[in-house]
């Protein structure tokens, strides 16, 4: 069974279409089911490189490893109105036995500034 990493990411813009217009970037907690911290690094870059996005670096300096088995509990405590967003614990447990990855919710920032988290 693999890991599971949360790794807060800094993302510019980039070439990213999905995003509207007026933002610069975002912050966002890529979650990723991984042998090592560093493979889940790497494949939560990779995969916001693949939507397009500019990595700027790891928001908080950390790369977080997360109890499976404590998920919903995690989830609700961090995000509670974005819970439907994220797939439940038994999925989350059944899924690291072959691969997982999922973002949560994007704080987003204008080109004025990003301090303006909305």
């Amino acid at each position: 069974m693999l890991k599971l990493y949360r790794i807060n990411i800094h993302v510019r813009r980039g070439e990213n279409t999905e995003m509207p217009a007026d933002l610069a970037g975002a912050y966002v907690p890529v979650f990723v089911g991984a042998q090592d911290h560093e493979t889940a690094a790497a494949l939560a870059v990779s995969h916001l490189s693949r939507q397009g996005f500019e990595f700027i670096d790891i928001a908080d300096g950390k790369i977080h490893l997360i109890d499976p088995t404590s998920w919903d509990t995690f989830i609700q405590a961090s995000w509670p109105d974005f819970a439907d967003h994220f797939p439940n614990q038994a999925n989350v447990v059944h899924r690291l036995d072959s691969e997982f990855l999922c973002t949560g919710p994007f704080a987003s920032y204008t080109a004025s500034g990003a301090g303006d988290v909305h």
